[in-house]
């Protein structure tokens, strides 16, 4: 059986389980097992299948267990554990996947525990500290560098140890807890151990390992708490279907959700997921149509603005009014905008900039990923040998919120591959600007008390897109981006997510970032707890609207309207659903209340008269129709309603007048083909053929203008005309198009 077979099997054999088929989900085990001849499989699918078998009889006899739910559970999760073991014994034997690589590898090697990694590391810090004390000179540097790297592949070989670890037992737990707990091994080798007990576990469920990652949750220092609780999100929603098998793993979240500072990290961490999706929009918004009107524009500017002017003190505050110009006048200005706001809300703009900055061999290795930012890195260690110029682009690395800790490693690289005048020139730049840099992070704490963990929790979700787009081997691993957006479905995060305020806000970024499907699930969970705001009814309403079903959009907007009365924005909405679903009755009764909030609004004038025209009321259609255009004398659109509305009462004389004035300023295909049928009820079949054409030219080819023409008919009997004529016109025009 070959990868894809496997991968099949296990995946059909998961189905099996969740739909509780479990004497087909064994036999498929026993499939998998035979195929490698694993006794240990074997053994173990044949003992469960026996105690299953046990367990049916004991049922059907009639036998009460007390028991009968946890050992039917147990016997579930025995047998997601045994699947998952035979498909892996499988892959370990043939996967050239990077996981099954470094396994085989470990397993030729002496295993090292983590006490022995714990010793080893407290001594290379040790060694750091005493090289500290060192004299300034090439020795101090020869030392510091050739420890960094000693340090750097005892962390690598961690990463990897823990990343293709076994499912653990207590004895392991303490050890990964003695590591955390060891206040000699510093933050930045924990925060590796986290990312790395985060990547197995989402190559191979662990409870164990669950419930020693949420308890790092509640890490007094924040780069390892904020790591943990990003970690079990997507942990959580590729597992979810296996939760109700371990109560202990939600009782351990349950327990963390009385934790106010886990609350709030969870769910800006939930946020930031959110916002991760929009990551290729924003992408694509800034390859394909912001930056490729800034290369259009750069000749303009060059031509009509001087550099000096550009580049002076004044900077961007304030813009040269010409260039301000040019920019509104090509509609970048919106987009710039734009983009400033997505950079204010935390949105990860600088994807695309540091995309093409990550095949340097320090990303070759996966464990590189997941580094926070280090200046005594061997592999940029370089970039900071001068004293000055160095701490003050390590302060300027440091302080900046606005690229993650990959992005900083691309930065720095990209530096060091300039010559040497241009790296000089632009770290001194970087200098000058850490003191701006500095004060903005200062201003940005004092206006948001938790600015350092959302920073933390913001870089090291970039961190892990990067990894999950970028990675040269990423397509091995499950894109944790890709999976849905169903936060507030999880039940087992109902504890944290169903707290006052929460579920409104994911809800909230759900609907800001048009994931309507979302959305509607989350407004309706709210509504459901009991939350019957008009504004709540109102976004289901919009959502519905926009996925679209309109029927179901209608009745949110009319509960709406129940609990708050006359809001225009929902008498609107109401109207417009049952005019689109072919009830003009029902949208002028919400029309005319419309009319009386907003008497001077022209729209709403306008859609009564629509409403008249598809009742058939032609004469009070007018009179509305009249109204707007002796309000507003260039409203094109009262124009061409008058206009179809004479046409359908026969008064070809005003029609002709308004169709004559709409000709003249931009007319589309309907205008022209409208205009023809006044003709044709005018008995003017030249003229008629001649605006038919001008119709055919804007609908851009004749079966669009045929069909156009089809659709009105009906209406042009009802005018008089007589219908056999049509098909000679149409000849008349295919004759005049081929001459």
């Amino acid at each position: 059986m070959d990868l894809s077979e496997t991968a099949k099997k296990l995946t059909l054999i998961h189905s099996h389980i969740r739909q509780k088929q479990l004497k087909q989900a064994i036999e498929g085990v026993k499939e998998l097992a035979a195929l490698q001849h694993n006794w240990a499989v074997s053994e173990k699918i044949t003992e469960l299948e026996s105690n299953y078998q046990y367990m049916l009889h004991y049922l059907l006899e009639g036998k009460k267990d007390p028991d009968q739910k946890r050992i039917y559970d147990k016997l579930i999760r025995d047998i997601y554990t045994a699947a998952d073991d035979a498909a892996e014994y499988l892959y370990l034997q043939e996967s050239p996947s990077l996981f099954f690589d470094k396994l085989r590898l470990m397993n030729l090697r002496t295993p090292v525990s983590m006490d022995e990694y714990r010793e080893v590391l407290t001594r290379q810090n040790d060694t750091f500290t005493f090289i500290e004390l060192l004299e300034e000179g090439s020795e101090k540097e020869n030392r510091i560098k050739q420890n960094a790297l000693a340090h750097e592949q005892t962390l690598q070989e961690l990463f990897y140890s823990i990343y293709v670890s076994p499912r653990a037992n207590a004895d392991q737990i303490a050890s990964y807890r003695s590591m955390m707990e060891d206040e000699l091994i510093p933050v930045y080798d924990k925060c590796i151990v986290i990312s790395a007990l985060t990547m197995n576990i989402l190559q191979r469920f662990d409870a164990e390992k669950i419930i020693f990652l949420l308890d790092l949750c509640r890490r007094p220092e924040p780069e390892l708490s904020t790591r943990a609780v990003i970690g079990i999100i997507p942990i959580f929603q590729i597992y979810s279907e296996r939760w109700y098998l371990y109560p202990e793993c939600n009782d351990r979240l349950q327990l963390l959700s009385d934790d106010k500072v886990f609350n709030r990290r969870f769910i800006t961490s939930v946020i930031g997921y959110i916002q991760a999706h929009e990551t290729e929009k924003i992408t694509r918004k800034l390859t394909e149509e912001i930056l490729p009107e800034m290369m259009k524009l750069s000749p303009m500017i060059g031509k009509k603005i001087k550099l000096d002017e550009w580049i002076g003190e004044s900077g961007l505050d304030e813009k040269n009014p010409e260039w301000q110009k040019i920019l509104d006048e090509t509609g970048l200005t919106d987009k710039l905008q734009e983009f400033s706001e997505l950079q204010l809300e935390g949105a990860d703009v600088f994807h695309s900039t540091f995309s093409n900055l990550k095949s340097y061999p320090f990303f070759h290795e996966m464990n590189n990923w997941f580094l926070p930012f280090n200046p005594r890195h061997s592999s940029i260690q370089q970039l900071f040998v001068n004293t000055e110029e160095g701490s003050s682009l390590i302060e300027t690395m440091f302080s900046t919120s606005l690229i993650c800790n990959s992005d900083k490693y691309s930065f720095c690289f990209s530096i060091m591959m300039m010559p040497g005048e241009y790296r000089k020139m632009m770290i001194t730049q970087l200098g000058a600007e850490s003191d701006e840099i500095r004060k903005m992070q200062e201003e940005e704490e004092v206006m948001k008390p938790y600015q350092k963990e959302e920073t933390l929790i913001k870089q090291y979700i970039q961190d892990l897109y990067r990894f999950h787009k970028l990675y040269r081997r990423h397509t091995e691993f499950t894109d944790i981006f890709t999976l849905p957006l169903n936060y507030h479905e999880i039940k087992a995060f109902h504890p944290v997510v169903l707290q006052p305020g929460y579920l409104e806000k994911i809800a909230l970024y759900y609907f800001e970032k048009n994931n309507f499907s979302e959305a509607l699930r989350a407004y309706t969970m709210l509504a459901d707890e009991g939350k019957t705001t008009s504004e709540i009814w109102q976004k289901i309403g919009y959502c519905r609207q926009m996925m679209p079903d309109l029927r179901g959009a209608l009745e949110a907007y009319l509960h709406a309207d129940l609990i708050e009365e006359n809001n225009s924005w929902v008498l609107h909405r109401i109207a417009h659903c049952y005019r689109v679903l072919k009830e003009p009755e029902m949208a002028l009764t919400y029309y005319r209340r419309l009319e009386q909030i907003r008497p001077d609004d022209l729209n709403i004038q306008l859609n009564i008269g629509h409403c008249f025209l598809e009742l058939k009321q032609y004469d009070k259609a007018l009179n509305y129709y009249f109204k707007v255009e002796l309000l507003d004398g260039n409203n094109t659109r009262a124009w061409r309603s008058i206009a179809w509305c004479a046409f359908l009462t026969r008064k070809f004389d005003i029609a002709h007048k308004y169709y004559t004035r709409i000709l003249e300023i931009k007319p589309n295909a309907h205008d022209y083909l409208n205009a023809g049928h006044v003709e044709l009820c005018l008995e003017n079949p030249k003229k008629t053929v001649e605006l038919y054409r001008l119709s055919l030219l804007k609908a851009g080819s004749f079966d669009t203008f045929a069909s156009m023409l089809a659709e009105d008919e009906d209406e042009l009997r009802e005018a008089g005309v007589n219908s056999n004529i049509l098909p000679i016109i149409l000849d008349k025009i295919r004759f005049e198009e081929e001459g």
